[in-house]
């Protein structure tokens, strides 16, 4: 009776990458205090020059070995940089701050609002001459300046047709002026500026 019985096959080819690394650092940390002591004893070299000896034939072999080595292996591929995600929610509102302390009292009142008037001006009609334009500003006491304004026309000579040229604050902010110019060649006009103050 013949025992059938097969043999193990011996696989020859390149171990894997990771073994040829192991096997490199062995074989240098085995033969590197044998090989200084042979070269000391025959040559007499520095300990420095033994160092290179040893730096030298490991660079070799590392290099010798890496040529085995498939590039895949030794270097992976460079990964890209993702999209920007998308933005996340706002988070929540915090707590209320604290109360600020309150401010000073204000000194407005409406005692120091007061109401003056300015000058009346007689207007005559429209191609009687410059009389037919007239100015009246209201000023205000010292110290005072004019918040609003405005003009009244007289009771027995109130303006019918006329154009207001100008009506606001003095350039001082003291008084209120108002330029007037009657529009109409029937009847005169009169009127007068009105500046209300505060201070």
């Amino acid at each position: 009776m013949t025992n059938n019985v097969r043999q193990p096959r011996s696989r020859h080819g390149w171990p894997s990458p990771a073994m040829i690394v192991a096997l490199i650092a062995l074989f240098v940390a085995l033969s590197g205090g044998a090989a200084a002591g042979t070269f000391l004893a025959t040559k007499g070299p520095s300990v420095h020059a033994v160092s290179r000896l040893q730096a030298s034939a490991a660079a070799r072999l590392v290099k010798k070995a890496g040529k085995a080595i498939s590039p895949d292996a030794r270097r992976g591929p460079r990964g890209r940089r993702g999209p920007r995600g998308p933005r996340g929610p706002a988070g929540p509102q915090g707590p209320a701050g604290p109360q600020g302390p309150t401010g000073p009292a204000g000194t407005f009142t409406a005692a120091n609002v007061s109401s003056v008037a300015g000058p009346v001006v007689h207007l005559c009609v429209l191609g009687g001459g410059s009389c037919a334009v007239g100015q009246s500003t209201a000023s205000c006491p010292a110290g005072k300046v004019a918040i609003a304004g405005g003009w009244v026309g007289e009771a027995d000579d109130v303006p019918v047709s006329a154009t207001v040229a100008a009506n606001g604050r003095t350039a001082d902010g003291s008084g209120w002026g108002v330029v007037m110019v009657n529009d109409t060649d029937v009847v005169t006009a009169s009127f007068h500026a009105v500046a209300v103050c505060s201070g």
